[in-house]
């Protein structure tokens, strides 16, 4: 796809001659009257402008300054027939963000240089900032199920946590665990196991709250992080969640199979928690309850719970 350049000059032979001298090699539009000029920019979807300095109803310098608070990453050549070392305006062109200026009479070859050079840096600059959020992506989420990763989650959770304590509203943490994951890898293979977990992911992504922070904390065990979820709200996702995994339909080799998932549920509000780790805890302890009331359950934290889970003992799966 050809770059589109718009050309500003109030000179019409010098934009006329532009035009023709550039159309072969870009989508060129150009104009003479510079009080035009603006809105055929907003208007169009330029990569370039070339512009002339010194024009009557608006200057070089004002069409700059448009274009770099529109997108700063458009490229702006200004042309001058002043000479660099007898007009101070001149020689401040790049300190006023032009990408470039070139003296009058223009010398096509270089033109068509800083055209290039000016565009080659955009697209450098537009690969580095895509390497760059897909690093930022790749260090933030989880690769296998396309979840946010425990490291994102915990920054995000003590920011939420502090944010509910501030403005004294719930926050409320879920934690699935997929029971007896083991037995699945054991039966069907680990690559079966990795389906499983990134299924569940999509379920995650896609059926709950856009508003939701959803984890993977570590192997089979989930997080989802429910903004100004009170109890009660909380228990009815945490109950469909724990419904739709277990109505979810797996296969191995055209042999069938369910999965289900344990869930401890807590919930901060009015100041019961002093910390995210604690709210954290909570809900740990309640999928620990779950656990040992027969799995396939959703369980929520009440403050006598942990010494309850002390005079227990370990979990099965702790032993």
């Amino acid at each position: 796809m050809k770059p589109n350049i718009l050309i500003v000059d109030d000179e019409m032979n010098l934009a006329r001659k532009l035009e023709m001298a550039l159309r072969h090699e870009y989508h060129v539009i150009s104009t003479h009257q510079p009080e035009r000029a603006l809105e055929i920019f907003r208007n169009g979807d330029f990569d370039l402008v070339i512009s002339g300095i010194q024009m009557p109803k608006l200057s070089g310098f004002e069409i700059l300054r448009a274009v770099k608070e529109t997108h700063p990453l458009i490229g702006v050549i200004l042309l001058t027939g002043e000479i660099p070392d007898r007009a101070e305006p001149t020689v401040k062109i790049p300190q006023r963000g032009a990408n470039d200026y070139l003296l009058k009479p223009v010398r096509m070859r270089e033109l068509k240089v800083a055209i290039q050079s000016v565009l080659k840096n955009q697209r450098q600059y537009l690969e580095n900032k895509r390497c760059f959020q897909e690093l930022v992506h790749r260090a933030y989420t989880d690769s296998l199920t396309g979840l946010s990763n425990r490291h994102y989650f915990e920054s995000q959770f003590k920011l939420e946590f502090e944010r509910s304590e501030r403005y004294d509203r719930p926050l409320s943490c879920i934690i699935l665990d997929i029971d007896d994951f083991k037995r699945i890898n054991h039966a069907f293979g680990h690559r079966m196991g990795d389906q499983v977990l990134n299924q569940i992911g999509d379920l995650l992504l896609n059926s709950f709250r856009s508003c939701d922070l959803k984890c993977r904390f570590g192997g089979e065990e989930f997080v989802l992080l429910a903004p100004e979820a009170d109890k009660e709200v909380v228990i009815t996702i945490a109950e469909k969640l724990r419904r739709t995994i277990s109505k979810k339909s797996f296969a191995f080799m055209g042999t069938p199979f369910r999965v289900a998932g344990s869930v401890g549920v807590a919930t901060c509000w009015r100041k019961n928690f002093k910390s995210a780790s604690d709210l954290l805890h909570a809900a740990e302890a309640a999928l620990m309850k779950a656990k040992r009331e027969g799995k396939n359950c959703v369980r929520v934290y009440t403050p006598l719970l942990l010494q309850g889970l002390r005079s227990a003992g370990p979990t099965p799966n702790q032993v």
